[in-house]
């Protein structure tokens, strides 16, 4: 009967163990990353060009630190598409490679009651580097991409 008892114990824990283990790799959590990274020793001068996305928005980050969007979409906390489109110019700057927040800082001067920051992250290499934010939850990997022309 002890041994009955015991067996079944054992099997609920593996069993419990199991299913554990399983949320933890399938779960709503992303521990395996986006495929994405800021390449190692990337500078300020590496990223200035003109970047586009597949909808239409256009990103320029010049030398001197300023940039000028035009059609960038703009998405809610839920990832759904927000009505207006991101569009004006700003001043932009490369974060610290250590620190916590998105790599690239961009912030509208205009138009007037326009002045927000975005937080945009740096992916590929130094050579060929492409631009993204997240769309809605980070561990979806639903990303809105910049690509360098």
């Amino acid at each position: 009967m002890i041994g009955a008892v015991v067996a079944a114990m054992v099997f609920i824990s593996a069993a419990v163990v199991c299913c554990i283990g399983a949320w933890v790799i399938f779960g709503p959590v992303n521990y395996v990353g986006c495929g994405t990274g800021r390449p190692d020793g990337i500078t300020a001068s590496d990223l200035v060009g003109t970047y586009v996305t597949a909808d239409g928005g256009r990103l320029e980050l010049r030398a001197d630190g300023t940039f000028d969007a035009s059609g960038l979409a703009d998405h809610d906390v839920d990832g759904e598409p927000a009505p207006r489109r991101l569009s004006g110019p700003g001043t932009w700057g490369l974060r610290p490679a250590d620190s916590v927040e998105q790599d690239i800082y961009l912030s509208f001067t205009a138009p007037a009651g326009h002045q927000e920051g975005f937080g945009v992250s740096i992916a590929g290499t130094r050579e060929e580097p492409w631009l993204y934010w997240y769309v809605g939850d980070p561990d979806s990997c639903d990303l809105y991409g910049f690509e360098r022309v």
